[in-house]
């Protein structure tokens, strides 16, 4: 029984060193920008400053209709990465709720000139144009 806890307690402190030890060094937008083919596909981690932030849902029409559609709480949108080695567009989706067209959206999870870490899932399609899509996004202290 005593060695079932210790074994136990070791698997469970392997766990937890290893989860903290994995968090992955940002990827200067340089650096994929030169080697593309090797981040297909995959997610990396960018740190770099916001720029250029574009919601990309229209709002509701002014004449009114039936409110049988409804709207994503956090709309889809777009912003400019930048850091010392070059920029590149970035693509948040949408998230849930979907709620009312009525309601109001929330802002997006950045601002102009804030400085953010962001994991984003790699696609290069057409030789070397990189699709970078945002699947989480932490605002750091400049």
């Amino acid at each position: 029984m005593k060695i079932g806890r210790i074994v136990g307690m070791h698997t469970l402190a392997l766990c937890v060193s290893g989860s903290l030890g994995f968090a992955a060094e940002p990827v200067t937008i340089g650096k994929l920008q030169a080697d593309p083919q090797s981040y297909n596909l995959k997610i990396v981690t960018l740190r770099g400053t916001a720029h250029q932030i574009q919601i990309l849902t229209n709002p509701p029409p002014a004449l009114p209709r039936i409110d049988t559609q409804c709207l994503m709480v956090h709309p889809p949108y777009t912003f400019v990465l930048s850091d010392d080695t070059g920029f590149l567009q970035i693509t948040v989706r949408a998230r849930p709720p979907c709620v009312s067209q009525h309601s109001p959206a929330e802002p997006p999870d950045v601002a102009d000139g804030d400085t953010v870490l962001v994991d984003a899932q790699i696609t290069v399609t057409s030789g070397t144009t990189l699709d970078v899509l945002a699947v989480n996004i932490q605002r750091v202290g400049n």
